[in-house]
């Protein structure tokens, strides 16, 4: 066959990409088995790299190659996506105001059922008690200030008006109330003041784990492709070590795929990849690497190229198109609620973190070293960015960062720091990185776990962390 014909019986599409690819020379007898073989040209056009001459030989190597086994379907692994934030109202001046009242009815509905708040009463109903009786309000915390004693003075409001509240120094939980989450309170109510004896926070029931026989999954998060601290190396040892071990039937990741563009000043200058396009790109090369019958599910980051705000929908369609040959690969949203083989994962990115852990006296400390702190406090409060202001919200009429479907795994990133712990039978999971230190974590005093990432049996859900920053 001569090349008139050949551009004759093929696509004009599909021959021009094959010389897009770097392809100068393409033989005779190459000619023809392309032109009769339409799986083996799409399996030429496939390839990341292609020869400068195209020969029998090297189509036959493609055409003899052991083929990956297919993803398994769906419904074989009992597969239920079952909250994912894929459509939003558009904004208007009372958006605000809808997102905060879907909050308190979400999560007061969630306190009444608490036995301590059975005496609850509207805020409007405080002015009519007489007496030291003993009540319960519930409210969204609007104003948190110190006296110099130790205690601390809560502006709370419901949907009937607001009050003061005085929490003693020495109450339990005191310093883990934040601005803009649900709480309970029980106390007495004085002359526009409430005297605080208890706090009740939303909080999770214990979770049991529903054991049976299930394959191996693995956690990992923040790959950060295009920042120079990428750590290629390590992706290679993990890629190999993930390739030969066929238990381990899910990849889990939780946000910030690729380092971005512009994400803070001078970024320019520690990017290896200055382009969003150019960092997908390369995030597909390095996902195609992994054996074909690994399901990867992942979610966005802050870094991503996404909506700065949360929940973050999936990524949008033209920054999903090289993603989409990775055909193994599934985006969800930021965050997401999957059921997998009859357990709930919750998969968050955890941009929250760094609000929460600066406002929470009992982890501020603790938190950035140990993650699960953090988490634990998410689950308490039943929300996974309660403050509102340091880290963006999405205005919607319904607030989908309400924690309302308790997960048997919680599993999270951000942080850069690898971590594993269990609170009321939840796993609670954060991931390490494959970006190296960088100096602003250093100037914090933050010290991140590139290359160590979790491995879990989610027959029984005991966990191991992998080290891949160790030479192998």
């Amino acid at each position: 066959m001569d090349l008139q014909s050949f551009v004759r019986d093929v696509p004009r599409q599909k021959f021009q990409q094959i010389f897009q690819k770097g392809v100068k020379v393409i033989y005779e007898d190459a000619l023809a088995r392309l032109s009769s073989n339409t799986q083996l040209l799409d399996a030429l056009l496939s390839l990341d790299s292609v020869p400068d001459e195209l020969t029998l030989s090297f189509l036959d190597s493609l055409s003899t190659a052991p083929s990956e086994p297919e993803p398994a379907p769906r419904d074989a692994l009992s597969f239920r996506v079952v909250k994912h934030y894929a459509d939003w109202a558009p904004v208007t001046p009372k958006s605000f105001l809808q997102l905060f009242s879907s909050r308190y009815r979400e999560l007061s509905r969630i306190l009444y059922r608490k036995p301590q708040l059975k005496s609850t009463v509207s805020i409007s109903q405080l002015s009519r008690v007489k007496g030291r009786e003993d009540l319960s309000i519930i409210g969204l915390v609007r104003e948190i200030s110190e006296l110099n004693d130790g205690r601390r003075i809560l502006v709370v409001e419901d949907l009937s008006g607001s009050t003061k509240v005085i929490l003693p120094a020495s109450l339990p939980g005191k310093e883990d109330v934040v601005l803009d989450e649900v709480i309970g309170v029980t106390g007495q109510a004085g002359r526009g003041i409430f005297f605080a004896n208890q706090l009740i926070f939303p909080d999770i029931a214990p979770v049991e784990w529903p054991r049976a026989p299930r394959p191996k999954a693995l956690f990992i998060s923040d790959i950060h492709v295009g920042s120079k601290k990428y750590l290629e190396d390590t992706w290679e040892k993990f890629v190999s070590w993930l390739n030969e071990h066929r238990e381990v039937k899910y990849l889990f990741i939780a946000g910030d795929l690729v380092d971005g563009v512009g994400m803070y000043q001078g970024q320019a200058n520690s990017l290896e990849i200055d382009t969003f396009e150019g960092q997908i790109e390369a995030l597909a090369r390095y996902l195609k690497q992994t054996r074909h019958d690994l399901r990867i599910i992942s979610i966005s980051g802050n870094h991503d190229p996404n909506r700065d705000s949360e929940p973050q929908p999936t990524f949008p369609e033209e920054i999903l198109k090289p993603l989409r040959h990775v055909k193994n690969l599934e985006v969800y949203s930021n965050p997401s609620w999957l059921e997998i083989e009859g357990l709930t994962f919750l998969l968050y990115h955890g941009t929250s973190f760094d609000g929460l852990i600066d406002a929470v006296g009992s982890i501020r400390a603790r938190g950035y070293h140990e993650p699960h702190l953090a988490q634990m406090q998410l689950l308490k409060k039943r929300h996974l960015s309660p403050i509102f202001g340091r880290n963006k919200l999405f205005p919607d009429s319904q607030d989908f960062m309400v924690i309302d479907r308790v997960p048997h795994v919680f599993h999270t990133g951000h942080v850069h720091k690898v971590d594993v712990s269990t609170y009321k039978g939840v796993r609670l999971v954060s991931s390490g990185t494959f970006q190296d230190v960088t100096d602003f974590q250093e100037k914090l005093g933050h010290e991140p776990s590139p290359g160590k990432f979790v491995l879990m049996d989610l027959s029984d859900g005991s966990s191991s962390v992998l080290d891949f920053s160790k030479v192998r």
